[in-house]
C-alpha cells in the first residue's frame, strides 16, 4: 500500500483550541530531529506515547461523542459548551474537530517516531539480550496505539465501512513515517476507506507478532488481551463477524475478566477504579492526571451540572439493575440563588478520590477496554452472521451480562427483530456515557429522535426536538478547515455538506 511519509507540518507547530488545557499539546512536544539513540530513550518514548493515548482514548473524543448523539441534553442555564455539536450546527471551523484531528495525527507521529527508532537500534544492534524482550513489547504497543489513533480518526471523519463500497468512499491521510515537512506538496491526500481500515489491521498483525505484555484486570498498560478487544471491535465495525466473535468469545471464555454482579463492585469500578472487569484502564495520578470526564456531568460545588441524562435511557434500567445507582443519582440542581430542582445527574465518572486535589476534580482512571464490551460485540456479531444457531448464541451470551447486571432477570430467548431490537437497547444500557453511541446510531443507519429530557421547562430548548435522518450530512465530521487551507492535497476532499 502506497502512504504519505510525511507528517503535515501544521500538526506539529500549532496549538490547536480545545475545551480544556488537558487535550493540548505543546507544539515542541515531538523533536525533529532523531530523539532515539539508547534503550532509555525508547523507555521515555513509549512515556510520552502512552500520555498521548491517555488524550486520545477519552476526554473531547468521548465526550463530544456523547453530547452529539441522543442521550444527553443540556439544562437552561447552558452556556453552550459542545452547543453546535449538540445542535448538529457544527461546521469546518469547530474546535473540537481540530482538537481531535491534531491530537490523533500527533499521537501518529509519536508512534511512527518510536517504530522508527526502534527498527533503527535493533538493525545496529544497539540492544542487549535481556532489552531485547521489552523492546519488541514496546514496538508492538506503537503499532496498536497507532492503529487505535487511526480508528478514532476514521471512525468520527469518515463513512460507515461496508466492504462492498469502502473503496468508494474517503478515509484519512495515512502517514507511516517520521518525516515532518514544512513543504505542503508533500503532505499526504485521503487514503480510501478500505485502505485505512486495512492500515489498521496491518498494525493489529504488527502488534501480534511484536507484543508479549500478558493481560490481567486493571492493567495500566496495553496488553495481548487489549489488543484482542481491540481487534474485535475493529472486526465487528469492519463486518468481520467470525473474527469478532473468535476474539470476543475468546476473552470471555478465558475467564480473566469476570463480570461484575453486585452493586457495591459496580461501585468500586467507576469510582475507585478497582475492577475484575476492566481489561485495560490507562495510568493516573494526582501528578498526573488523566483528563477530566465527570465536570460535565456533575458540580459539587455550585450544584450546575451542564449535561443531565435523558428520562429515556433513565426508564430503560431495570429496578434491580445494579447500574442504576452507579450511574445515576438525585441532586437539587441549583438554578438560581432561590430555585432549585431535584433531578437525576450521571455519575459514571464520579472522580477516584485518590486524585482529588482539595476539591473533587472528576479525574478517573480511563477505562478503554472491559469485558462487557466484549459480551455485546460477540451477541452482535452472532445475530448479524445468522447462520445455523447464531440466534441463541445471541441470546445466550447476552444474557450472560443482563443476568451479572440483574439477576431478576428471566431466561427468555427471543429472535429476529427482536433479538436485534435487545441487543442495541443492552449496549445502549451498558455503554452510556462511554462514547459510543453516536457511532452506533451512524452504523445503524436509522437516523434518531433526541431523547426525552427529564424536564422541558428546566432543559435548553434548542435541538430539544431533534431529529435526524440517516442521510444528515454531519453524521461525519469535517475535516478541520486549518488543514484543507494547508494541505492542497485535500483541499477539494472535505467531507459532502461542509
Amino acid at each position: 500500500m502506497k502512504t504519505s511519509k510525511s507528517i503535515i507540518f501544521t500538526l506539529l507547530f500549532t496549538i490547536m483550541l480545545a475545551s480544556c488545557n488537558m487535550d493540548k499539546y505543546p507544539y515542541d512536544k515531538i523533536p525533529l530531529e532523531s530523539a532515539i539513540e539508547s534503550f532509555a530513550d525508547c523507555q521515555k518514548l513509549r512515556t510520552g506515547m502512552y500520555r498521548d493515548l491517555r488524550i486520545i482514548a477519552v476526554s473531547t473524543n468521548v465526550l463530544a461523542a456523547e453530547i452529539q448523539a441522543d442521550g444527553f441534553l443540556p439544562l437552561s442555564y447552558f452556556g453552550n459548551q459542545l452547543g453546535a455539536l449538540y445542535r448538529w450546527e457544527a461546521n469546518a471551523s469547530e474546535s473540537t474537530f481540530s482538537t481531535i484531528w491534531s491530537n490523533s495525527y500527533v499521537t501518529i507521529a509519536q508512534c511512527n517516531l518510536l517504530i522508527e527508532g526502534i527498527k533503527r537500534l535493533q538493525t545496529e544492534g544497539k540492544f542487549s539480550d535481556s532489552e531485547l524482550p521489552t523492546v519488541k513489547n514496546y514496538l508492538g504497543e506503537a503499532h496498536l496505539i497507532r492503529a487505535i489513533a487511526y480508528s478514532i480518526l476514521v471512525d468520527k471523519f469518515c463513512a460507515t465501512y461496508d466492504p462492498a463500497t469502502a473503496e468508494n468512499f474517503y478515509g484519512v491521510p495515512i502517514v507511516d513515517e517520521y518525516s515532518p515537512s514544512a513543504d505542503n506538496t508533500k503532505y499526504p491526500s485521503r487514503a480510501t476507506l478500505a485502505a485505512t481500515y486495512s492500515f489498521i489491521k496491518d498494525d493489529i498483525k504488527q502488534a501480534k507478532e511484536n507484543m508479549t505484555a500478558t493481560g490481567q484486570h486493571s492493567f495500566e498498560y496495553l496488553s495481548t488481551d487489549a489488543l484482542t478487544a481491540f481487534e474485535a471491535r475493529i472486526a465487528l465495525l469492519t463486518k468481520d463477524y467470525d473474527t469478532a466473535i473468535d476474539c470476543a468469545e475468546g476473552l470471555i471464555k478465558d475467564g480473566r475478566y469476570p463480570l461484575i454482579n453486585n452493586a457495591a463492585q459496580m461501585q468500586e469500578m467507576w469510582r475507585n477504579d478497582v475492577s475484575t472487569e476492566v481489561i485495560c484502564q490507562l495510568f493516573s495520578s494526582k501528578q498526573e492526571l488523566a483528563p477530566a470526564m465527570g465536570n460535565y456531568f456533575l458540580d459539587e460545588t455550585n450544584h450546575k451540572p451542564v449535561f443531565l441524562p435523558s428520562r429515556d435511557i433513565i426508564n430503560s434500567f431495570r429496578e434491580n439493575d445494579i447500574r442504576v445507582n452507579c450511574y445515576f443519582k438525585m441532586e437539587d440542581i441549583s438554578f438560581s440563588t432561590n430555585e432549585k430542582h431535584r433531578l437525576a445527574v450521571f455519575t459514571k465518572y464520579p472522580g477516584n478520590p485518590e486524585m482529588y486535589e482539595g476539591v473533587n476534580n472528576y479525574v478517573n482512571k480511563p477505562k478503554i477496554f472491559r469485558i462487557a464490551e466484549q459480551y455485546l460485540i460477540a451477541a452482535e456479531a452472532y445475530y448479524m452472521r445468522g447462520e445455523g444457531e447464531d440466534e441463541l448464541a445471541a441470546y445466550d451470551v447476552l444474557y450472560e451480562l443482563m443476568y451479572a447486571r440483574d439477576a431478576s432477570i428471566s431466561f427468555n430467548p427471543v429472535s429476529g427483530l427482536s433479538l436485534r431490537h435487545l441487543i442495541r437497547a443492552e449496549r445502549e444500557r451498558e455503554l452510556y456515557g462511554e462514547g459510543f453511541r453516536l457511532t452506533d446510531l451512524k452504523r445503524y443507519g436509522e437516523g434518531f429522535k433526541r431523547q426525552n429530557p427529564q424536564s422541558v421547562q428546566l432543559s435548553y430548548e434548542l435541538g430539544m426536538d431533534l431529529n435526524i435522518k440517516a442521510d444528515n450530512t454531519r453524521w461525519l465530521w469535517a475535516i478541520p478547515k486549518a488543514e484543507t487551507d494547508a494541505n492542497p492535497q485535500i483541499k477539494y476532499q472535505q467531507n459532502p455538506g461542509y
